[in-house]
């Protein structure tokens, strides 16, 4: 079929504990492999793209095979521009963004930036528009963390909109966590649709 071999022997300690702690999605028994297994990667390439891996892992009592094609990333969610925030605060009360972090931490990526411009703008245009910044996330991983990284994620934005000049008066954050979805958290698009920041009228 085509398959090269990538890799064909064991892993160290110090990697699977690198992978482990990373990986959001390890499935019951792993990604990767353990320490001590006998593990042989191979790789199909495909002109669209799709690449598969196989792997196939195992020691004198079992054994495991994994396999994994790739898909190119495809964008979902586009950026909210100022006259739809208005808008969407005009008519709800609050504005539903999807602002891009790096993974797990409160850093803005350069999309996100670009979303806290947007922000600024609404500000700009009415001074006595008061604000508060809510983030929310899915139901992946620990609550106290989620609810943690949603407030530093809200503080992001606030921190970006009140260095940019506004008054911080005008603003203040929170966090929520998975406690409010916006919808049930059984995919991985329904997931997405509930890591999102909202800005609520105050």
């Amino acid at each position: 079929m085509g398959g090269v071999k990538v890799f064909d022997g064991e892993i160290t300690s110090a990697e699977y504990e690198r992978y482990h702690n990373q990986a959001p999605y390890l499935g019951e028994d792993g990604s990767i492999g353990y320490t001590e297994e006998n593990i042989k990667v191979y790789v199909i390439r495909r002109a669209d793209g799709g690449d598969i891996y196989i792997q196939l892992s195992g020691n004198s009592a079992s054994g495991k095979l994994n396999i994994l094609q790739k898909e190119a990333f495809k964008q979902t969610i586009t950026l909210l521009k100022a006259d739809q925030i208005q808008s969407q605060l005009a008519e709800k009360g609050k504005a539903v963004l999807y602002i891009n972090f790096d993974v797990d931490k409160a850093t803005l990526k350069p999309e996100g930036q670009e979303a806290v411009k947007e922000i600024e703008k609404v500000l700009n245009s009415d001074k006595g528009l008061k604000l508060s910044i809510e983030g929310h996330t899915d139901d992946t991983g620990n609550a106290d963390h989620n609810k943690k990284l949603s407030e530093d994620r809200a503080k992001a934005v606030l921190q970006a909109l009140v260095a940019s000049g506004t008054n911080p008066s005008r603003l203040k954050a929170v966090g929520y966590g998975a406690q409010k979805p916006l919808v049930p958290n059984d995919s991985e698009e329904h997931k997405a649709k509930n890591r999102r920041v909202e800005l609520v009228k105050m």
